[in-house]
């Protein structure tokens, strides 16, 4: 009898050791999570930059973060930070203040560009913000109530994330603890690399904390183009309306419940969105080649929009399809 529960007790103890294969898949080396964001730090002290306006009135400066964006003295930061009429200080990783002038503004995006002179001979290093996948870390690194340089990680909890009242704009979710003057700072991956520019915190109820958004570097990028003055990109055309992902009730309402599209939300007068004869309750499906699933995608399609000729926007509209042209 004794052998026989010592054999049995041998049994559950190989069971508890036995190799992890036989229980799942095991962490490797390559999605095993970091033991430390050390060394992703120390790869953006020489591009994230301090913030700090002085504002005519206001008894304390504003401040706000950012990141270089090559040698030339080239910095990103939120537009939201800027007033009409104030003095920019930049705090450099080597701890040198330096004035820096406002070269471009994108008040609809919440970008604007700074240069600084002269420029620090150091270029950093970007990721695809694609490259990125929900859970994985990510670093941000600002100066949250002036806290110089301070470091804050979480993981990504969503992507392509679109809000009605932010346009042709999209942005990272994640749970990094952003506070006031982390606006404008970088975001960066495991590796170092910037992924985005955090930009602000959807706050939960009774100051529970919200989910943190950041701009994708690669629309952050591409839209400080349009602002440079020494090689500016072309103008982009602007739809000019809001649009939402398809509610599913909206889907089912018009008899289907698997419609995919950007859900038009209003038009506003003026706009190329009215000359293309849009109407709040279209359901864009294909813009200029570019299929439409949802706001997201729509999004896309409008950051890729250089020509208005031959512009072509395919919607449903009372369960019947239409295709609108610019004239």
């Amino acid at each position: 009898m004794l052998k026989r529960h010592l054999f049995l007790l041998l049994a559950c103890l190989a069971t508890l050791t036995a190799p992890a294969s036989a229980a799942g898949p095991a962490l490797t080396a390559s999605n095993a999570p970091p033991v430390s964001l050390a060394a992703a730090y120390q790869q953006v002290s020489s591009w994230a930059v301090g913030v700090y306006l002085f504002v005519p009135g206001e008894e304390e400066p504003r401040v706000g973060a950012g990141f270089l964006l090559d040698d030339q003295g080239a910095i990103a930061t939120v537009a939201h930070l800027f007033g009409s009429d104030q003095q920019i200080l930049v705090a450099m990783p080597d701890k040198r203040l330096l004035a820096a002038t406002l070269e471009g503004l994108d008040a609809s995006a919440d970008i604007a560009l700074l240069r600084v002179s002269p420029p620090p001979k150091v270029r950093p290093v970007f990721a695809q913000a694609q490259s990125v996948h929900v859970a994985d870390w990510v670093l941000a690194v600002g100066e949250p109530f002036g806290l110089e340089r301070s470091a804050a990680a979480g993981i990504v909890s969503g992507k392509d994330r679109h809000f009605v009242d932010d346009g042709e704009l999209l942005f990272i979710q994640s749970d990094v603890a952003l506070n006031p003057g982390n606006s404008g700072g970088p975001l960066l991956d495991a590796r170092g690399a910037i992924v985005g520019m955090n930009a602000r915190t959807i706050v939960g109820p009774v100051g529970t904390p919200g989910a943190s958004l950041a701009i994708p570097i690669d629309i952050v990028r591409q839209l400080v183009g349009e602002l440079r003055k020494d090689r500016p990109a072309p103008a982009r055309p602007r739809l000019g309306a809001q649009f939402d992902d398809v509610p599913p009730l909206t889907a089912w309402a018009a008899g289907r419940g698997d419609v995919n599209g950007a859900l038009i939300v209003s038009v506003p007068h003026g706009t190329l969105a009215e000359r293309l004869q849009l109407r709040a309750g279209d359901i864009v499906t294909l813009m200029n080649g570019h299929t439409v699933t949802g706001s997201a995608d729509l999004v896309h399609a409008l950051l890729a929009w250089r020509d208005t000729a031959d512009t072509r926007v395919v919607v449903q509209r009372a369960g019947h399809e239409l295709v609108l042209r610019l004239e």
